[in-house]
């Protein structure tokens, strides 16, 4: 998949916040195409999602 430097970016933000939360938890770490994953089940099951319009 290609995408830019600053999505990369905010996926490593994500990613590092979501997974100290869940060491706090004591759960384990999910890598970024879980993360990439859980993002787009959580997309489809909403009734509009509006992208692009920046």
């Amino acid at each position: 998949m290609n995408i830019s430097k600053e999505t990369r970016e905010i996926l490593r933000n994500y990613r590092a916040v979501i997974n100290a939360r869940r060491r706090e938890m004591g759960q384990k770490p999910l890598t970024t195409a879980q993360i990439v994953d859980e993002i787009c089940d959580f997309v489809v099951n909403q009734q509009a999602v509006f992208l692009g319009g920046h």
